[in-house]
């Protein structure tokens, strides 16, 4: 009687992939398909639109956060709509941090400008922003470890959300907050906001 049990397409000194994974036998360092599988799907689960995102608490709650961050910082103030001034369009784009295991960290939703909508010499100027050289930060390291110097390590939260903008910018509301009663206004910017081309010299 032939047995059913076997694979027909395995040799008789050929090993199964299931039996590889319950015996321990993958080499070090190597994931599981259902590990690989979870992160993929983790992946595609990013919407692509405020529609989407609008459907899923989580995503609900990281818009939430950053509307409040930038109501907090007065990023902007609401206006009435000028007529030859260019309104820049607006988007959300939405992003999941995950963990070194794989497993989800963070639902982060960041509202940003059209940057490529904007037009020279009306929307911006100059977009050069000064940056340390890594020369300069690897003295500044190798002094104060010879002065033995405590060295601190900060991030600022929504950093390009604190700088000051010299031009007169003018977007539209974020979807789905556009405030009741002003929908005909548009919001001028009074800080940066990401995506904008003079945003890092801000």
């Amino acid at each position: 009687m032939t047995d059913t049990s076997k694979d027909p397409f395995l040799g008789d000194d050929e090993v199964d992939l299931d039996d590889i994974e319950n015996e321990r036998l993958a080499a070090k360092g190597t994931r599981s398909l259902s590990e690989i599988y979870n992160r993929c799907n983790v992946a595609i689960s990013e919407p692509a639109s405020y529609t989407e995102a609008a459907t899923d608490k989580n995503w609900v709650n990281a818009m939430n956060n950053e509307i409040s961050m930038i109501q907090k910082n007065i990023t902007w103030m609401l206006v009435d709509r000028l007529k030859r001034k260019n309104i820049i369009s607006v988007k959300w784009i939405f992003r999941i941090k995950l963990n070194p295991n794989g497993s989800v960290n963070k639902y982060k939703a960041r509202f940003v400008v059209k940057g490529y909508a904007q037009v020279y010499g009306e929307d911006y100027i100059e977009t050069f922003a000064a940056v340390a050289r890594h020369d300069t930060i690897k003295m500044l390291i190798a002094l104060s470890t010879r002065e033995e110097w405590s060295i601190y390590c900060l991030d600022v939260k929504s950093a390009f959300l604190n700088g000051y903008l010299l031009e007169d910018i003018f977007i539209k509301q974020p979807e789905g907050y556009v405030e009741e009663g002003f929908e005909g206004k548009v919001c001028k910017l009074i800080k940066a906001l990401f995506d904008l081309k003079q945003a890092p010299r801000a």
